[in-house]
């Protein structure tokens, strides 16, 4: 049997794919191109850039809005059950997954005439490099959906399909520092996309978030304002299983972004909650982060709180699904805080059509893991 290899050019793409949340695309542009990279596509859902190893490193490694970055490996029409598995196939596999390591198979599929759903092609996929496998090795991969040692995405769209691998691993937005979050975590890629829609300046600004929560909007803020990499207390990437991968160029990148760290001042950024769960929960994540000694985080209701500094911008995610009567207070006490400072702007999340009695306008909305969100322009003098 012959194998394609990753850089057969018939049938495998010249770019790939980064993708982000729904309505983030524009940012995500202004972004990659803010980092230096050419070439820069907007599409649905994220953006296209010429394949290159070293773009692939930048990206994982420095974009603070990306979710994954996917690899293409073949592309090809897909009338049926019996392509998809003999086109997978033909990919000589042993180049990307020993027979002992761990896959996992993400399929996303539009209707098609054969193959009824996305449980089914990421099954054919399966069986297609456990076949090869088999064949050549007498053994098998297994699969791991928790945290394999290979990530695999089928996109299946009007019969053309692109089998991907994810250079990411896992997902961006888990950055490596957070080891737990409230009862809706604000992802950390939305965290700082908030941020940058806020004109966010760290030399600027003082910084405050009074519904912390577990600090995300806090650390976040903090590694825009030291140039962290987003990826700084990333262990593992995706993109060493690609042949293509230099552990000599991988390092040079990344030191190219560390290099750039600088000290955060204190009292620049500060944060507060209620919950003493959530205080100490945010501030384990700014000791991991080496932040807790220029973040301060109050236990204090909003209501009472007082920041030691007067803050000109205040970026929060206020708790969703209380209760109405719950929820109409916790407004009021938002409004409280509010009334006690006078930032240049002010900037909340809430659910999707979400009425508040804070007078606002919607910036934007997107999705908050599975949640729709919107953001909101605190109007202090509406017109």
């Amino acid at each position: 049997m012959s194998f394609s290899s990753s850089t057969t050019k018939g049938n495998c793409p010249t770019r790939f794919f980064v993708s982000c949340a729904g309505s983030l695309e524009e940012l995500l542009v202004a972004e990659l191109k803010e980092l230096g990279l050419r070439g820069v596509e907007q599409g649905f859902r994220g953006v296209y850039l010429p394949k290159s190893v070293e773009a692939v490193y930048t990206v994982n490694y420095a974009s603070r809005i990306a979710t994954r970055v996917l690899w293409p490996l073949l592309t090809f029409t897909c009338p049926d059950r019996e392509t998809l598995y003999k086109d997978v196939r033909s990919i000589d596999w042993s180049a990307y997954l020993d027979d002992q390591d761990t896959f996992s198979i993400d399929a996303n599929v539009t209707p098609h005439p054969t193959i009824k759903n996305s449980h089914f092609a990421a099954l054919v996929i399966k069986d297609a490099i456990c076949d090869q496998q088999r064949d050549r090795f007498g053994n098998r991969s297994s699969i791991n959906l928790v945290n394999p040692d290979l990530q695999l995405n089928l996109f299946l769209h009007r019969g053309k399909a692109t089998l991907y691998l994810d250079t990411s691993g896992q997902p961006l937005f888990k950055r490596g520092y957070r080891t737990m979050g409230g009862a809706a975590p604000l992802q950390e890629s939305l965290a700082a996309a908030v941020l940058r829609l806020a004109g966010y300046d760290s030399s600027q600004d003082v910084l405050v978030d009074p519904f912390a929560g577990s600090g995300t909007i806090l650390v976040e803020a903090a590694m825009i304002a030291t140039k962290t990499a987003p990826g700084f207390y990333r262990k593992h990437w995706g993109f060493e299983r690609l042949p293509e991968f230099s552990e000599t160029a991988w390092k040079a990148c990344k030191k190219s972004f560390d290099d750039q760290k600088t000290p955060l001042a204190s009292g620049k950024i500060m944060g507060a909650d209620q919950d003493p769960l959530m205080v100490e929960l945010a501030r384990k994540h700014l000791e991991i982060t080496g932040f807790i000694h220029s973040i301060d985080v109050f236990t204090r209701a909003v209501a009472k709180f007082r920041p030691p500094v007067s803050p000109t911008l205040v970026v929060t995610n206020p708790p969703y699904g209380e209760r109405l009567e719950r929820e109409t207070a916790l407004y009021q006490d938002f409004s409280k805080f509010l009334e006690g400072i006078s930032p240049r702007a002010v900037y909340f999340l809430v659910p999707a059509k979400c009425k508040t009695p804070i007078p606002s306008r919607r910036i934007f909305s997107c999705l908050n893991g599975g949640l729709e969100v919107d953001l909101l322009e605190h109007l202090p003098h509406p017109i």
